[in-house]
């Protein structure tokens, strides 16, 4: 639970300071950070850019991440299970 959480935090942080407006602490698009977290988040992100170039509110984002973390929580979840049942 807490993998899933990080990994969607950290996939809204990229997609947020991708617009100039927003930058976290000096962290903006321009960061050579940026890019690889960008790529490596991108499975969580893919609904999350698309929502932000129609509407940038904070109750959108929020909603649209909460979701996508109760479902890679539960996938995340369910490939423990079967990787302890495929041990045993």
């Amino acid at each position: 639970m807490l993998f899933s959480l990080i990994y969607v935090i950290l996939g809204t942080i990229a997609v947020i300071v991708s617009f100039p407006e927003y930058s976290i602490l000096g962290f903006d698009y321009n960061s050579t950070l940026w890019f690889p977290l960008v790529i490596l988040t991108f499975p969580v992100n893919i609904t999350l850019f698309g929502l932000v170039m129609i509407d940038n509110s904070f109750l959108s984002i929020f909603l649209l991440q909460v979701i996508i973390f109760l479902i890679s929580w539960f996938v995340l979840y369910k490939l423990i299970l079967y990787y302890h049942r495929i041990k045993k």
